[in-house]
């Protein structure tokens, strides 16, 4: 996901000079700046979602003043060629435009439901169609990208094929005026026998529905898709990826990954990051390789979103993430084995901002 912010944001920051002293005497001190400009949420990932797999596929696309992209986005989706059956749940999000009115147009079709709800989010419409999931796997589908043609054909039958739990797919990176600059490619095999690290958004890839039996999208954060790294990564499904493009992915200006720049609820990444890992504690899955990787790819991932924001900002996030890291880790505990990553990690063992925001930027 590092390189595609990359692309969609245009480079990342160039770091200056740390600062000799940072703003804040403690890490206390530090998170009660940053909950005065980003409150924690209070979403959780705990679900009871009911599972009745009468299709092979359960599609979700949550959609929210969508008029100008819907109808695209809905109709690559019913073209789709396949022998496997799918159904499709569209979640009007409580939208204002004129996305309701278009989404009537699909009630007659007997393999789409249409669930209203006052806005939630795009959380919140994922989740309301998680509350009953109707297929053996499950796609997400964002109301402004497109399936590419075959794309349940090749996603479902390689799942079939090898028994995963995960079938990811490449995809296009397209523009709001529908030009090409960019493809994402895997090789095919599984992402542990290829070494290939999958992206972790939401989409692009089927699920297999029981995942999320008890587990659902954290309402009123940021970064939502952070659940995949720390929810379900950590308990090692059987992940494949396929060569076959299948998904057709808008940058969208006023999606996340750019809103957030500047934007103070950015601080978000923080925060779910850390009630992540708590959950990661409770069952016991915090020491392991891989998850310590992930937690020190996600701190400079959180580098990475919150660069654009004030000097204090950051230093703030550096010491909350300190501490949390802190919890976990001793300075002698490395599991892990990547330069870039042992560097953040000796930066963050030494409570060194200066080592931590080159070490940061070194991994973003």
């Amino acid at each position: 996901m590092k390189q595609l912010l990359k692309k969609l944001t245009h480079g990342k920051r160039r770091t200056g000079a740390a600062p000799s002293a940072l703003a804040f005497p403690d890490a206390a001190a530090a998170e009660n700046y940053l909950k005065a400009l980003a409150p924690i949420p209070t979403g959780t990932i705990q679900a009871d979602n009911r599972i009745t797999p009468q299709y092979d596929l359960h599609i979700i696309v949550p959609c929210y003043n969508v008029a100008r992209t819907i109808v695209r986005c809905v109709d690559s989706i019913l073209s789709q060629k396949t022998g496997y059956t799918f159904f499709v749940s569209l979640v009007n999000d409580g939208s204002t435009d004129k996305t309701p009115e278009l989404l009537e147009r699909y009630r007659a079709d007997p393999r789409v439901e249409i669930l209203t709800q006052s806005n939630r989010g795009l959380s919140g419409a994922r989740n309301r169609a998680l509350e009953h999931i109707r297929g053996k796997y499950i796609l997400f589908v964002d109301s402004d990208d497109t399936l590419c043609k075959g794309a349940v054909e090749a996603l479902l039958s390689k799942a079939v094929e090898t028994n995963a739990d995960i079938v990811q797919g490449s995809f296009v990176n397209i523009t709001g005026h529908g030009l090409v600059f960019g493809r994402t490619g895997y090789r095919e095999g599984s992402a542990a026998e290829t070494g290939q690290t999958p992206y972790g958004m939401a989409w692009g890839k089927v699920i297999r529905s029981s995942i999320f039996a008890h587990l659902k999208f954290p309402e009123g954060y940021w970064f939502e898709d952070t659940i995949f790294a720390f929810c379900i990564a950590p308990f090692r499904p059987a992940h494949y990826l396929i060569p076959a493009y299948v998904y057709n992915y808008t940058r969208n200006p006023l999606g996340i990954t750019l809103r957030s720049r500047k934007k103070a609820k950015a601080v978000d990444t923080v925060w779910i990051m850390r009630y992540l890992m708590a959950d990661l504690a409770q069952k016991k899955e915090v020491h392991s390789a891989q998850v310590q990787q992930l937690l020190l790819q996600h701190i400079a991932l959180a580098w990475y979103r919150l660069s654009h924001l004030d000097e204090t900002v950051q230093q703030a996030a550096f010491l909350v993430m300190q501490q949390m890291y802190a919890a976990y880790y001793a300075p002698q505990d490395i599991c892990v084995q990547d330069s870039r990553l042992l560097a953040l990690h000796q930066a963050l063992a030494a409570k060194n901002y200066g080592q931590y925001l080159a070490a940061a930027e070194n991994l973003a």
